[in-house]
């Protein structure tokens, strides 16, 4: 009896799988999409401001906690924002203030930001074992005269 119920059982799953991959045949051939696209990328730049990689020290704090400074680096800058590789994972929409110099500039560049985007897991690591956070940064809020040396340091680095 108990051999008779495994057989039926096998012979409906068989039965099942065959009806499942002549419904996938009839469906390529009849060319039927499966999804669609509403968006894509045409490969277009689609930032507002040069982005140049480069490695700069800054320091930040989150939400203006001026008692808190937390080192990081610059991996790639524009006059809109930087991409940050720190040692934590920072929330998407927090504020930060960020503060870095620029060679050959006196002085520190201050600037307030948004966190656009934030990437990374625990498992990532730098060569020297420290967790690694990527993070962008879109600025919010630049005194002129610094987004005026940072446009300089910009484009003589593009160049």
């Amino acid at each position: 009896m108990l051999l008779f119920a495994e057989l039926i059982i096998i012979i409906v799953l068989i039965s099942s799988l065959t009806f499942l991959i002549i419904e996938e045949i009839g469906i390529k051939k009849a060319g039927i999409p499966k999804g669609m696209v509403r968006e894509y990328w045409d490969g277009k730049e689609r930032r507002k401001a040069i982005r140049v990689n480069t490695d700069l020290s800054v320091r930040y704090s989150v939400e203006k906690k001026a008692r808190l400074k937390i080192n990081g680096s610059i991996k790639d800058i524009s006059r809109k924002g930087v991409r940050l590789s720190t040692g934590e994972k920072l929330a998407e929409g927090a504020l930060l203030f960020l503060e870095f110099d620029i060679p050959d500039v006196r002085g520190a560049i201050t600037a307030d930001g948004k966190v656009i985007w934030a990437s990374g897991t625990f498992d990532e690591r730098d060569s020297s074992g420290k967790r690694v956070f990527e993070t962008g940064v879109q600025f919010v809020n630049m005194k002129p005269e610094d987004d005026e040396r940072l446009a300089v340091y910009v484009d003589k680095i593009s160049a």
